[in-house]
């Protein structure tokens, strides 16, 4: 199984995930199974489970606002700032479930088609190289087990800031819903984001075996003339190769471009938002309640998401540019093959034309508008980090900052409303119901 369909063995698990919240309406098997099909089952049990989902997240925040009790126990302690920013957190998160859902039902036969050539794709490397040896397990263990533990973080999170705001016994099975839904929702946005992620990191590294395949091929036959017709053969076979991971980038991009671009933008509405109530907690110099923790650790790990979707889209494009200018270097290896020539020259004009790379949305790379790096730095790592959070968290921080300001005004406001007593009056005994006019 592992050799014959390594991506239903590293990705099966999350996909059915992606099926069972609902996300997706197709199942993906194996070819001999009859491959990632759709079927009325998933179709109709997708659409119950987004139904369910919203639907009852809604409905037990009504149930909560409703009460008297409750609202004032959930919503009382809170600004009407803050309370805004719960709504507007409330409505973001449905309805960017709803618009992934949408996304992806209208790319559904995009996205079986590029299911279909992911399982293909190594199969394809095998025919020509049999002695690749495919090392499946680490990646199942990065993404599932990884995943696992993300979304794990994910749920505990929001589970205790919604039973951390409830903050009364009274409405528990409302409370369980809106807990267990809510929880639902986020995780599904980032379910979503890691999907995206894992098919990047496995696209990119195929192109980064080509690059090895080639170099084997350019320094071990050398430039002589009498090379092996067998080897022309498999530098042909890996520009074939090259230009259907091409093809599969620009599938992603249109697969997963739009939830991308909704996921961050989602992420960052959310990041703003929360730092913006830990920095009004932080200036008004109160204890710290304990949702405030864990509005800090959903900055946490939506800045986590936002970091790794940034980096491998940045390894992706450049394992790209890497392999591509690898390809174009055919004839330099082989100056006196005629063949060589002829296949670079063909390759460069499709070059030309194909620039394909990792976008959020339609038009913004996910590499170069997040990050930048200088390819001759040396600490490339610290200088990718570096670089995201300067290009990507320079916005989010400069809106918490006229947040922080509007609160500074408030305060102010506040103080100069407030009635001040003299210091040369004193109040010698309790004030009664009698006045002057008894």
């Amino acid at each position: 199984m592992r050799r014959k369909d390594g991506f239903l063995y590293c990705y099966e698990n999350l996909y059915s995930l992606l099926l069972y919240w609902g996300l997706v309406t197709f199942r993906v098997r194996s070819p001999e199974s009859g491959g990632a099909v759709s079927t009325w089952f998933t179709v109709a049990y997708a659409i119950f489970a987004r139904f369910f989902a919203v639907t009852v997240f809604l409905g037990s925040v009504v149930v909560k606002l409703r009460d008297q009790e409750m609202t004032s126990a959930m919503f009382g302690h809170l600004t009407p700032l803050v309370k805004a920013i719960f709504s507007w957190e409330c409505l973001s998160c449905s309805i960017t479930y709803v618009e992934y859902c949408l996304s992806l039902d209208m790319q559904r036969k995009r996205h079986l088609r590029l299911v279909t050539s992911l399982q293909e794709f190594d199969r394809f490397v095998s025919e020509e190289f049999p002695y690749v040896k495919w090392n499946y397990q680490r990646t199942r263990w990065k993404y599932w087990y990884g995943t696992v533990i993300v979304g794990f973080c994910f749920v505990s999170f929001s589970i205790s800031l919604i039973f951390d705001m409830a903050r009364c016994t009274c409405g528990i099975p409302s409370t369980i819903l809106m807990a267990l839904t809510y929880s639902l929702l986020t995780s599904s946005l980032g379910l979503v984001g890691f999907v995206h992620i894992g098919i990047m990191d496995f696209i990119r590294l195929r192109l980064r075996l080509i690059q090895r395949l080639l170099q084997q091929l350019y320094l071990e036959e050398g430039a002589d003339a009498s090379t092996p017709q067998i080897v022309h053969e498999r530098i042909e076979h890996l520009f074939r190769l090259s230009k259907r991971c091409s093809w599969l980038i620009a599938e992603l991009n249109s697969v997963f471009g739009f939830v991308a671009a909704a996921g961050i933008f989602y992420d960052f509405t959310i990041m703003t938002c929360f730092v913006y109530v830990i920095c009004q907690k932080l200036l008004s110099r109160e204890s710290w309640d304990k949702e405030y923790i864990f509005m800090l650790l959903h900055v946490a790990i939506h800045t986590y998401k936002v970091v790794i979707t940034s980096a491998y889209g940045y390894s992706l494009t450049r394992e790209k540019s890497n392999c591509m200018h690898l390809l174009g270097c055919y004839s330099r290896y082989f100056p006196d093959i005629k063949v060589a020539s002829r296949q670079t020259e063909d390759f460069q004009h499709w070059r030309m034309h194909n620039t394909q790379s990792a976008l959020v949305g339609s038009t913004t790379p996910l590499n170069m508008s997040t990050i930048y790096l200088v390819r001759e730095q040396p600490n490339i790592i610290l200088n990718l980090f570096y670089k995201l959070f300067v290009k990507v968290y320079n916005g989010m921080s400069n809106y918490v900052i006229i947040l922080v300001q509007l609160l500074f005004q408030q305060q102010q406001q506040f103080k100069e409303r407030q009635i001040t007593i003299g210091s040369d009056v004193d109040i010698i005994g309790p004030i009664g119901s009698l006045t002057h006019m008894n």
